[in-house]
């Protein structure tokens, strides 16, 4: 399996710790890169503020947008938790995410049902079906 994306171990405790502040409610994010290599992860607002799913509001997004543009970054993926399911894509993750988000876009699932041990997966989102990636943690 080829590598996604690269990140820093702080980038994803960064991820992490979002996930177990927002729980019971699912977190989620966008992920700015340039070649490959994160460069921010940036919180949203789960709009829903459910559980159970997440979306961020179109006009959050666009900012996010603007500002990694402006960084001269790129926008690489997304990242949400799954406060009482493994870190797999759900069928509504699929639904939500692929039609608009397929590869070469990354979906971080960080799943929080063990507050003591996440646990982090990277996925593509492809033909309809979840599709494990890869992540390098850089020094």
């Amino acid at each position: 399996m080829a590598i996604a994306i690269r990140l820093t171990r702080a980038q994803l405790d960064q991820m992490v710790a979002h996930a177990l502040e927002d729980a019971p409610i699912e977190a989620c994010g966008l992920i700015a890169a340039r070649g490959g290599v994160v460069t921010e992860i940036r919180r949203a607002r789960n709009a829903e503020q459910s559980p159970y799913r997440f979306s961020i509001d179109p006009l959050e997004t666009r900012r996010h947008e603007e500002a990694i543009d402006a960084a001269g970054a790129e926008l690489a993926g997304f990242y949400h938790s799954h406060t009482g399911s493994p870190a797999i894509p759900s069928p509504t993750d699929i639904r939500m995410m692929g039609p608009f988000f397929g590869p070469p876009f990354v979906h971080f699932v960080i799943g929080v049902a063990d507050r003591a041990n996440p646990e982090v997966r990277v996925w593509y989102i492809q033909d309809g079906q979840p599709v494990e990636q890869e992540f390098e943690l850089l020094p």
